[in-house]
């Protein structure tokens, strides 16, 4: 039987009502009361690190989860991250970046309602975060209303429904049945040794474009190493904003392009206002998620 490290972390998953409105209360070893099943599929061990909203959780505790997996490596067969769902895409991505060619499952769950309340999705996706678990799925993934989401895939595009989650720009690598049975749609990743890639980068910000935008605003962020724009469709700078961008991009800091759209990607060859974007050195993020491309400079990579 596999040997399985439970992260506690808070969330709406281990929330109470606090008189103040919902707040992490369950540690770890109580969220696993409520599955006596959990005995047939494998042997939990506990941390709890920290009992947060995901909303209060920082980089630097994103780290302490990446730090306690990778130290943690020989000693189980596989982790599980009871997780908040409203920032659970940006820990994905950055465990993802930061756990390099990982050849053991860190699967990251969570729930739209608290474990024990009626309707709870958080029973049926701790259960099935165990059971990809076990299976011989490697690397990072996001586990959650019956859909297996690579790390650098997950994004929340619902703020209350139970389906709150999607795979953007790939498809599900994998679903877990009713039944509990795991059909994953992909071979384990084959890589090289894994590898602990550590935070090299934060000097960065993420400014939405939106119609007649401030140029003063972009003047701003002259102050940050790496600037994401979040464009238009295929992507492109509002000729209005050309030159205060192109003074930015000159002062030095990186300028990357990406879509407001939920799905596609990014082409500055397409149209010319993307192409003058390109000229002026704006550098395109092609299918990448905000979330990962935010963990891809956090790690050094773009």
């Amino acid at each position: 039987m596999k040997h399985i490290l439970l992260i506690a972390t808070g969330g709406t998953i281990a929330c109470r009502e606090s008189g103040r409105g919902l707040a992490p209360s369950l540690t770890g070893e109580e969220l696993l009361e409520f599955l006596p099943e959990i005995r047939k599929i494998c042997r939990v061990f506990v941390d709890n690190p920290f009992s947060v909203d995901s909303t209060d959780i920082t980089t630097s505790q994103r780290r302490e989860l990446a730090m306690m997996i990778w130290e943690n490596y020989d000693r189980y067969d596989g982790f599980v991250i009871a997780h908040g769902t409203d920032s659970l895409a940006y820990t994905a991505a950055l465990l993802y970046h930061m756990l390099r060619n990982f050849n053991k499952p860190v699967i990251i769950t969570g729930a739209q309602r608290p474990m024990g309340e009626p309707g709870s999705d958080a029973e049926r996706n701790m259960l099935d975060s165990f059971r990809v678990a076990c299976v011989g799925w490697t690397g990072v993934a996001a586990v959650l209303h019956g859909q297996v989401i690579r790390g650098n895939h997950v994004v929340k595009v619902h703020s209350k429904a139970m389906n709150a989650f999607r795979s953007i720009n790939a498809p599900l690598a994998g679903t877990i049945r009713d039944d509990g049975k795991v059909l994953l749609n992909i071979p384990p990743r084959l890589g090289g040794e894994p590898e602990f890639v550590d935070i090299v980068d934060s000097s960065f910000v993420v400014l939405k474009l939106v119609p007649d935008l401030d140029p003063s605003i972009i003047e701003f962020l002259r102050r940050y190493d790496k600037v994401i724009l979040e464009g238009y469709g295929a992507g492109g700078i509002p000729i209005r904003l050309e030159k205060v961008v192109q003074k930015l991009i000159l002062s030095g800091t990186k300028v990357y392009i990406t879509t407001q759209c939920l799905e596609g990607e990014v082409d500055l060859h397409k149209y010319a206002v993307g192409r003058r974007a390109e000229a002026m050195g704006a550098v395109s993020l092609g299918h990448r998620t905000v979330e990962d491309a935010i963990a891809s400079i956090q790690c050094g990579e773009i």
